[in-house]
């Protein structure tokens, strides 16, 4: 048991070492969890939940193409020597995987509270049709 855990344990440190350049790195393509989401889908719709804390509407940019929704944010750096930075900072993208192909029409988006909620509705080629059985 020892010898698992300290090759686990090496294999881990390992790791950590080949990500060592990239993980102190503060260019924004890095911050890849950036911005946290929360997906919650149904059976025909799905609501995608995205923190954008200090974001305006006009900094915020949704593309959604069938099963795939693209977010594009840009953070505007505020004047002034800042003490402590914890939220990124730049232009940042990220592809969201929807659980189903989306009806473009039909996709709405609210900001509100630093918090981007976007509903989207299953599109009526990609839902699951109920087929009767003819008894003989």
């Amino acid at each position: 048991m020892f010898w698992n855990d300290l090759y686990g344990w090496q294999r881990n440190l390992w790791d950590d070492l080949a990500n060592l350049e990239t993980r102190f790195q503060t260019n924004a393509r890095n911050h890849r969890s950036y911005p946290g989401i929360k997906i919650y889908a149904g059976e025909n719709e799905a609501t995608i939940r995205a923190e954008v804390p200090g974001v305006e509407a006009a900094d915020l940019e949704l593309q959604v193409q069938d099963d795939e929704m693209n977010i594009k944010i840009k953070r505007q750096e505020i004047e002034g020597e800042a003490l402590r930075r914890e939220r990124p900072r730049g232009e940042f993208e990220k592809t969201v995987r929807l659980p189903f192909r989306a009806n473009q029409d039909s996709v709405s988006a609210e900001l509100k509270a630093g918090v981007l909620t976007v509903r989207l509705e299953r599109a009526a080629e990609d839902r699951p049709r109920k087929i009767t059985v003819a008894a003989s």
